[in-house]
């Protein structure tokens, strides 16, 4: 890992010269980052702090470019079907579910991911031991930072199981930290939350709600105690979520993706006001052989009224090729920004969480409100236990596709990824994990054993 570490200060200056609309304000000099004079005030602390958004939006797992999980999951799964297949590229192994720990899409996920680790693990170095913030500023940088943090680990530990964990700065005592099992990762990344959501309020100190506010921190908490199996604390923290007043599902479901949406809980903004976020770019079609479409899988999933599939997919000029619409600027763009929450998954948490509680009745209840809205029928309320969970999972299949990987991580986390071997004939059990990068085993020797793929 120690590639990663040292890489992550020269990504770090090279960000610094990207604008982001409406969080950068202040050029921050590059031999100044990672260093303890880089937040000698609120305002450099703030520049940095910018710099670990950019780094969200630009080169993380959860930007909306090809190397994002909203596409390499979709991908892997039963997402996306691409429309040009080079045999040697990640794509064709990808989509067939035969990754090796040589491919480039596994050393990016990895390193972009620890490289981006070890910057929010300086910067709150930094800030603790800066002489020049006050302690209110200090908590509320580092609330931020903790949950940055808390996003990577968790999205990471559900990609490849057991990682290692640091809050170090020290690239020597990270090219020789061990693993640290799943359920221990999600603990830490819960101390770092419920750390967050101490300091955070409602308000984000944005209008566009380009930063994490407390209802983030609420969701991924819930979101966390779902992966550890503690439904009942899932369920409070999604219902404190949908209780929120300043948050609403949009049931005009032509303004769930724009900007000024009532149910968007954190968006990201785009590199200037009028430029297209990078979902619009990646997903909407520009020649008939670019980029990837929906699959059949996905398609013959929706009933033919659902207005989910009428708004959010597009057929490129009569092609026959169906491409997701969810966002919908191409080029000029003025009302869309990428979303990482929104709270209809809030009703998928709630209901997940009741459904483990065998408290079906009272989770059909929230999955009717999404099904409603797209104007379907309600479910009945005699489903039974698995009856219910499998609704859920096409219900969320159908709400979510393309949003940072949900439809493996519902699958995942529910033991049913075995579904996917009707539409993915290479799928076997073993590729609920990803393989470490091989470069990163001869580093750290740690990392063995190697996840079998």
């Amino acid at each position: 890992m120690k590639n990663i570490f040292l890489s992550s200060l020269l990504l770090i200056a090279v960000l610094v010269l990207q604008s982001c609309e409406d969080t950068i304000d202040i050029d921050l000099p590059t031999d100044q980052i990672a260093t303890p004079n880089v937040f000698k005030d609120k305002q450099s602390a703030t520049s940095a702090l910018s710099e670990l958004y950019i780094n969200l939006r630009e080169t993380s797992l959860f930007t909306g470019k090809s190397q994002g999980i909203g596409s390499t999951l979709g991908l892997y799964t039963d997402e996306l079907t691409p429309t040009y297949l080079p045999p040697s590229s990640d794509t064709f192994f990808i989509f067939h579910n035969s990754l090796d720990p040589t491919r480039f899409v596994i050393s990016s996920l990895w390193n972009n991911s620890y490289s981006h680790i070890y910057a929010i693990n300086s910067f709150i170095s930094g800030v603790t031991n800066s002489n020049g913030i006050t302690t209110e500023e200090k908590e509320h940088f580092l609330a931020q930072a903790y949950v940055l943090r808390a996003m990577y680990y968790q999205t990471l530990t559900q990609i490849f199981g057991d990682i290692p964990y640091t809050t170090s700065t020290d690239y020597k005592v990270n090219t020789k930290i061990v693993k640290t099992p799943v359920f221990e990762v999600l603990k830490l990344i819960e101390q770092d939350l419920l750390k967050a959501l101490d300091t955070l309020s409602y308000s984000d100190d944005s209008p566009n709600k380009y930063y994490p506010n407390k209802a983030v921190v609420e969701l991924l908490l819930a979101k966390n105690y779902l992966l550890q199996k503690k439904y009942e604390k899932a369920e409070l923290y999604s219902k404190l979520v949908l209780d929120n007043p300043l948050y609403n599902i949009e049931t005009d479901l032509s303004k769930v993706f724009k900007k000024s949406s009532k149910s968007t809980i954190w968006q990201l903004a785009n590199t200037t006001a009028i430029a297209a976020t990078y979902e619009a770019r990646n997903y909407v079609l520009f020649t008939s052989n670019s980029g990837s479409i929906l699959s059949n899988n996905l398609l013959n999933c929706f009933d033919n009224h659902d207005l989910r599939k009428q708004l959010w997919t597009k057929e490129f000029q009569n092609s026959g090729k169906i491409h997701a619409y969810k966002y919908q600027n191409r080029t000029t763009n003025s009302d869309e920004c990428s979303i990482l929450f929104r709270i209809e998954e809030a009703y998928f948490i709630l209901s997940e969480a009741l459904v483990y509680q065998d408290k079906e009745k009272e989770a059909i209840v929230y999955l009717n409100t999404i099904r409603q809205r797209a104007d379907l029928l309600a479910l009945p309320s005699t489903l039974d236990k698995e009856q219910t969970l499998d609704a859920m999972l096409k219900e969320s299949q159908k709400e979510f596709f393309l949003e940072h990987g949900r439809r493996f991580f519902d699958l995942k986390r529910n033991n049913k990824l075995s579904l996917l071997k009707t539409s993915k004939p290479n799928w076997q059990d073993k590729h609920a994990l990803f393989p470490y990068p091989d470069k990163e085993i001869l580093i750290n020797p740690n990392l063995n054993p190697q996840n079998d793929y």
